[in-house]
């Protein structure tokens, strides 16, 4: 009998969450929100490219050439949240993934818990405060150097065995957030602190470190051997237009031999509907078997409500991308996107 009533609870909740998609409404433990989005992509791109992990060049340049590649997945979004009337409150959010290709994965998969305005701790598999936002970027360009965004303790860690917790304290017209990650089946740790501030009505800025504080280490390379901090600066100058400017550096020293010092810098402009971009990266390494530049340059534009249905849109987006590797000049990657965004 009470199999068959939770049985009977269960589609009781999900006819009303079909019912109800894309809203949130009551449940005995707090409030609960169904919905999700399409995003469809088909890509055209050619170019030459590396493969680059962590930060490090590891294969020659291979040609990336796709005539037209499908790509993207529907999320289904489904969180909620349980608030006391003195601000406290616990949360979660989960959202699965199903490839356009048919994998499956997941997005946001955390908890959260804490007093409303002021302080919150979150765990789980999520992303922490963005150091080098890339904006409304449908498609960039990449040669595959390395471009330093003060992302690696960021957060969404791969399936190895990582962990991560951040904090949060709001306060007038400014936030400070910690995130404590591992990574490498939890042997390296690493701690990102992070200052935000609203400097007035129009500007706003982010400022940050990532900070390994424990590694592997077998005398060749050495995991927590390095240090990086990012940092971005956004103007609202009008209703229309907001430019954001955003730089991040990278003392590499896990080669033990071989040091690496790596910069990115660039500027976004959003003007409503039309976004764009330009990033610069360079690699400077003692040896000068690893030095590289690379430059991206990307653009989208929105079209809103197709067919008159405002929660459905289709993204243009186009980028090129030209890098160096040691003096080598290397052939453009030159490509673009089409998107598909229902939001549903």
């Amino acid at each position: 009998m009470k199999k068959s009533i939770l049985a009977s609870s269960i589609l009781t909740l999900l006819v009303a969450s079909a019912a109800n998609a894309g809203q949130t409404f009551d449940t005995a433990a707090g409030s609960l929100y169904l919905g999700g989005d399409v995003e469809f992509d088909y890509t055209t791109q050619t170019g030459e490219t590396w493969a680059d992990t962590d930060g490090n060049i590891t294969a020659p340049a291979t040609t990336a050439k796709s005539d037209f590649a499908g790509s993207g997945r529907l999320l289904i979004d489904i969180h909620g949240e349980k608030v006391l009337d003195n601000g406290g409150f616990a949360s979660f959010a989960v959202a699965p993934t199903f490839g356009q290709n048919g994998g499956i994965g997941t997005d946001d998969v955390k908890f959260s818990f804490g007093m409303q305005n002021d302080w919150s701790l979150t765990a789980g598999h999520f992303e922490a405060q963005d150091l080098s936002p890339a904006g409304q970027d449908t498609y960039i360009a990449e040669s595959g150097t390395t471009m330093y965004r003060a992302n690696y303790a960021r957060g969404r860690n791969d399936d190895d065995g990582g962990a991560q917790m951040t904090f949060n304290k709001a306060m007038a017209g400014a936030g400070f957030e910690l995130t404590a990650q591992s990574k490498d089946s939890g042997n390296t740790v690493i701690l990102r602190p992070v200052v935000t501030a609203d400097l007035s009505d129009k500007v706003s800025m982010a400022l940050g470190l990532e900070l390994p504080i424990d590694g592997d280490d077998d005398g060749i390379t050495d995991n927590a051997d390095w240090i990086g901090a990012g940092g971005s600066l956004s103007l609202q100058a009008t209703d229309e237009l907001t430019l954001t400017a955003r730089a991040a550096y990278l003392a590499d020293d896990r080669i033990q031999a071989d040091s690496i010092d790596s910069y990115t810098a660039g500027l976004n402009a959003q003007y409503n509907n039309f976004f764009i971009a330009a990033l610069y990266g360079e690699s400077d390494s003692d040896s000068n078997t690893l030095d590289t530049t690379e430059t991206q340059v990307y653009a989208s534009y929105k079209i809103p409500a197709i067919m008159e249905i405002d929660n459905f849109d289709i993204y243009l987006g186009a980028g090129w991308s030209q890098a160096e590797l040691n003096n080598e000049t290397k052939d453009d990657v030159v490509g673009g996107r089409v998107r598909f965004k229902y939001i549903f």
